[in-house]
């Protein structure tokens, strides 16, 4: 039996960084309400908590920064991971390179990095960059793979210093903690709160081969899903 419903945010609760649709809000507060329930992202909970508004009245699990800003139902922080100086300085002047590369023309380019503490996130176009600019910009993440394979000897100094780096979100390079990935953070949880595996499930649209959800795969059970609506229509399915 189902007892800890793990969630991706951001294509999977609701598209990229938008406020979950109120139909879908009355569901997840039934969920919550229900089963323990977990989101997991690669966003701070600041602004997790902007996506989900506090005014539903829904009590759930955060795991953002890819896991590495654990917060109880009630906020009480779990863990809480950070970068090194050295670690953060190595990953900016990495972005500083392929922006130069990239040369492209952005509406804001004080919306390009985001420091959130145990990850640092690059957006080429910017994360507030219109919704469907962002959604055509590199929809498989071929883009930003070929960015990294381009700069594979970067990539590896970065690893050296205990930096991961691959494509999230809907146009991101996100920058964690080496091997601190989802996947590690779920199964960190898990036995933090001794559940068992077979109780808790994984839903995600990302969990394909190089997909940022893909590390959870063989942690746990997953379910994957296309979209919010595919979401919340297994949602409702567990809920009757």
């Amino acid at each position: 039996m189902l007892k800890h419903v793990f969630f991706d945010l951001d294509n999977t609760l609701m598209l990229s960084r938008t406020v979950m649709a109120a139909g879908h809000q009355l569901l997840f507060k039934a969920l919550c309400e229900k089963k323990d329930v977990i989101v997991v992202s690669g966003a701070q909970a600041l602004q997790i908590e902007t996506q989900i508004p506090g005014s539903i009245g829904a009590q759930f699990y955060v795991l953002g920064q890819t896991g590495n800003q654990a917060l109880e139902k009630d906020g009480k922080i779990i863990w809480q991971e950070s970068f090194t100086k050295e670690q953060s300085d190595a990953t900016l002047a990495f972005i500083d390179i392929i922006k130069k590369e990239l040369n492209l023309s952005v509406k804001d380019p004080h919306d390009l990095v985001e420091l959130r503490g145990a990850q640092i996130s690059y957006s080429p176009i910017g994360h507030h960059e219109d919704l469907q600019k962002k959604y055509n910009f590199d929809p498989e993440a071929q883009k930003r793979k070929q960015i990294l394979n381009a700069h594979m000897s970067d990539v590896v100094h970065l690893n050296e210093l205990g930096v991961d780096v691959v494509p999230g979100g809907t146009t991101c390079l996100d920058f964690f903690l080496r091997g601190k990935n989802k996947g590690y953070n779920v199964l960190r949880l898990i036995k933090k709160e001794g559940w068992l595996h077979e109780d808790c499930i994984y839903v995600g649209d990302a969990l394909f081969p190089g997909g940022n959800d893909e590390t959870v795969l063989g942690v746990i059970p997953t379910h994957a899903v296309k979209d919010p609506d595919e979401t919340f229509a297994f949602v409702q399915s567990l809920l009757t």
